[in-house]
């Protein structure tokens, strides 16, 4: 209480006596009595200041202690309770300076000392508060309050082990202090001794048991422990007992929010906004919950508010950020992820998330300075290694790939997706060793329910089956699409009413519309379509490369749209506003995809085919285009799509590809003048111990044969090179070939003699390009999507018997053709007589066989079928 000092005078005497008595009201009422009388009374004056400021008008109190000050300006005891108003009024500045002055008048008693360091707290300069609350301290060693702001200002410079002694001596002076019990609660909590917080808080409680804010902070504890039920008690009891307590409410909603009971968490958020529109925190959680329930349109004008408020917002910047990069909207979400760092650049987590945007946005090279800089700033966190390594891998640094993913699992052994980033990597550089026993660990965490260990994509190069593959699609889809399907409520396509016009309108969406397999399979599909049937859309989402291919899909669609640059609501919208009846996605789960959009559901009818070789394990998709042999009658169930089966070959080829006139010399790429010629030009990931051992007995089969692969990396060549020497094999048997432009690449194939396959990721498009060139294929079929593409592709070029089902059949036929020239001579030359006849190779009849899929497909979902 502010101090007094009675002054002369029968009606002030007895206003004094009133104020000593506690009955503020009386001496109110006297000391304006006084001032009616004398205006400028210092006493009177003063007194009802002090009475104004014990009623929490610090305003008022300024103004008439200021008024007293003047007549008897070197007052000790006014300069001081001044300097308490003013520090009441969240003037810590001119508080100070009268606290100064009062010690310069010779005021010098522990109680100013506090409030001297009180001051100087306020304004942040805790190290001088230190100093005079030390002060106070020594000359009233027995004051709880010294100690505990002492405590309070310590803690507030990090000295927790001095603050806590503070603590403590609060506690000897007076045991049952519950401040100071919840303070060192405070204290514990923040420096992560958890269980010593929760002993201090419950014994605040026993000391102040409605105290709503020691149920409110013991809640904020068992929030940090994940004890959410817990917390949600602790909450629901302080606001039994202040029901207007707006940190409770806030505090409420986040742990409703983490129970994913989102409509419960917007109330308890806007049950604070009603109370206090401008509050910022709850804007910010209420904007999160929105975003949460995919009304994106609702969450961002609540982080733009708060920007109004204070434009240097972290928290408001940090979380637009992230719903902009939910959106897709990427160039908008950078922006504000940079100025959530101009703002506070000591966010590792903020880091992660801009390298993140700008690794789904194609800048690799700020990525890595942004995952760098998240790893300086917080080295124990696996993540951030973990996105190094998914950028690396990107980058085609493979060996920096795996540096990151070693140091993710060197922090985290149990980081599921660094573990299946890993493998995959290993792969790629083709380093086995070890690779079946972590082939293991990703097959046990997908059979204990961790589907997204390992991306979809990565799942089909590895022995895994198609129930296995199901489930990792299932399990990334859920985490990735989660957001989209969330947000599709609030969209309004409705598709109650089909849409019947003479024409049916397909979209194509595509990353690969550029120099991409995918462009280079579809683009006579675009120049074949039945215009009178159909009217065709392509959009597309990659890179704008200028590219004869691009050029001539463009050309060929009646719409072309790129929406590389919108949104995937945007995008979305624009499929829906088009009108599109059956949207086809080409990408599926491979690079660049963005599935969110198909999640988004813009066309009634959404299809799965061609550019990726399996489920994508959402119903947001309704078909999988597949045909009889890739997907045999009885494995449905292992597909999330209803399979939809074309007549031949589920694969389309482009019969008016380009292929150079000259075909290089056998020197010229490395190859021995004699000697037979295996080729394989698929990927690197895709050669699995089991098969080169199988390869590297066919060399030994076959005297003089070497094997001709695509040097997919600078690794790889090393890798397989000591695998062949440890096989008994020369390693200058394997021969690898550069990349090439595809007119050229293309010609290779007429100096190979035989064409071996991986598995279980069969050839694709190598399979056909082979076939194309007049160079057969030998593959081995299994029971995954992937694993059967290249049957089909061979069956589709009537060559049955080139495709086998065991390894040990597959060694066998590629054996007996290197080694029966005649055999191998008479299927070179049906080849080349059914190649511009054969199903694979007659596109015109592919077209019309998918239009005719596409029909049944709209006429189902016009049944309601779907």
């Amino acid at each position: 209480m502010p101090s007094i000092s009675p002054g002369p005078g029968e009606k002030l005497q007895q206003a004094v006596g009133c104020f000593h008595a506690h009955n503020l009201a009386g001496t109110e009422r006297l000391c304006r009595e006084i001032l009616g009388d004398a205006p400028d009374h210092p006493d009177a004056l003063h007194l009802l200041g002090v009475v104004r400021l014990i009623g929490g008008d610090s305003r008022e109190a300024v103004s008439l202690i200021g008024r007293a000050l003047q007549v008897r300006p070197q007052d000790p005891a006014m300069l001081e309770n001044l300097g308490v108003a003013h520090l009441a009024a969240s003037e810590a500045a001119q508080a100070e300076a009268l606290f100064r002055s009062a010690l310069a008048q010779g005021a010098s008693h522990a109680l100013l000392h506090m409030r001297l360091g009180l001051a100087l707290a306020a304004q942040g300069r805790h190290g001088e508060a230190v100093s005079a609350l030390q002060a106070a301290a020594g000359q009233a060693p027995g004051e709880p309050e010294v100690h505990l702001n002492l405590g309070n200002t310590l803690a507030e410079l990090g000295q927790a082990t001095e603050a806590q002694a503070c603590y403590h001596k609060v506690l000897a002076l007076q045991p049952d202090h519950a401040v100071a019990r919840f303070n060192l609660g405070n204290l514990f909590r923040r420096t992560g001794r958890l269980g010593e917080a929760e002993a201090a808080f419950r014994q605040a409680l026993l000391a102040a048991p409605r105290d709503p804010d020691i149920h409110n902070n013991l809640g904020l504890l068992y929030e940090q422990q994940r004890r959410l039920e817990e917390a949600e008690s602790c909450f629901r009891q302080a606001l039994t007992l202040s029901a207007g307590h707006l940190h409770a409410w806030n505090n409420l909603g986040n742990v409703l929010r983490a129970q994913k009971r989102l409509d419960e968490a917007v109330a308890c958020f806007e049950q604070v906004l009603s109370a206090a529109p401008d509050h910022v925190d709850a804007q910010i959680n209420l904007g999160s919950a929105r975003a949460e329930q995919g009304r994106y349109a609702e969450a961002q004008p609540l982080y733009e508010k708060v920007l109004r408020q204070d434009p240097r917002s972290f928290e408001a910047h940090y979380n637009l950020g992230g719903l902009l990069k939910l959106q897709g909207r990427l160039a908008e979400a950078i922006v504000h992820y940079r100025h959530a760092l101009d703002a506070d650049p000591k966010r590792a987590m903020a880091w992660s998330d801009l390298g993140a945007a700008y690794r789904q946005a194609g800048d690799l090279d700020s990525a890595v300075a942004c995952f760098r800089k998240a790893s300086e700033l917080d080295p124990g966190h696996a993540d951030t290694d973990y996105d190094l390594a998914e950028t690396f891998k990107l980058q085609g640094r493979l060996d920096s790939a795996l540096d990151s993913y070693g140091r993710a699992l060197a922090l985290d052994p149990g980081h599921a997706l660094a573990l299946g980033g890993l493998v995959h990597v290993r792969q790629h550089v083709c380093r086995w060793e070890g690779i079946e026993e972590l082939w293991a660990r990703v097959r046990a965490g997908i059979a204990a329910g961790s589907g997204d260990m390992v991306t979809p994509f990565s799942a089909l190069s590895m022995p895994t089956s198609a129930a296995e593959q199901l489930a990792c699609a299932r399990a990334w889809a859920r985490r990735e699409l989660a957001p989209a399907i969330a947000a599709r409520s609030g969209l309004g396509f409705d598709f109650s009413a089909p849409r019947r016009r003479e024409r049916l309108r397909i979209g194509y969406l595509s990353w690969g519309f550029h120099r991409h397999a995918t462009a280079y399979l579809t683009a006579e599909l675009f120049e074949r379509h039945n215009r009178d049937r159909f009217e065709v859309f392509a959009y597309a989402y990659g890179p704008d490369d200028a590219s004869a291919i691009r050029a001539r899909i463009r050309g060929a669609c009646e719409h072309f749209v790129d929406v590389s640059r919108d949104s995937h609501t945007g995008a979305a919208r624009r499929i829906y506003d088009d009108g599109v009846d059956v949207l086809v996605d080409l990408t599926g789960h491979t690079l660049g995809a963005r599935t969110p959009i198909l999640a988004l559901r813009p066309a009634p009818v959404q299809v799965n085919w061609l550019g990726y070789p399996g489920t994508l394990g959402t119903d947001c998709v309704d078909y999988l285009v597949a045909d009889p042999f890739i997907v045999p009658a009885g494995q449905e169930a292992c597909y999330a799509e209803k399979v939809v089966r074309l007549p031949d070959c589920y694969q389309i080829t482009d019969s008016r590809r380009e292929v150079a006139d000259r075909v290089p010399t056998r020197e010229e790429c490395g190859l021995p003048a004699r000697g037979f010629v295996f080729c394989c030009f698929n990927q690197a990931y895709k050669i699995l111990p089991e098969t080169f051992r199988l390869w590297m007995r066919v060399l030994r089969a076959v005297p003089g044969s070497v094997l001709w692969l695509a040097e997919a990396n600078p690794w790889m060549a090393g890798s397989l090179r000591r695998a062949a020497n440890e096989g008994g094999v020369a390693p200058e048997r394997l021969v690898f070939a550069p990349r090439r432009p595809l007119a050229e690449y293309l010609t290779q194939y007429r100096l190979a003699d035989l064409a071996l396959d991986t598995f279980p990721y069969t050839s694709h498009t190598t399979a056909s390009d082979a076939l194309w060139m007049g160079c057969p294929l030998v593959t081995r079929a299994g029971e995954t999507f992937a694993s059967r593409v290249a049957g089909s592709i061979l069956l589709g070029a009537g060559m049955r018997e080139l495709v086998t089902e065991t390894p040990g059949d597959c060694e066998r036929v590629v054996v007996e053709l290197a080694t029966s020239p005649g055999k191998l001579l008479d299927i070179r030359r049906r080849l080349a007589e059914t190649r511009d006849t054969c199903p694979l190779f007659d596109t015109p009849r592919f077209v019309r066989n998918l239009e005719d899929a596409y029909g049944v497909m709209f006429n189902a979902y016009l049944d309601g079928k779907r």
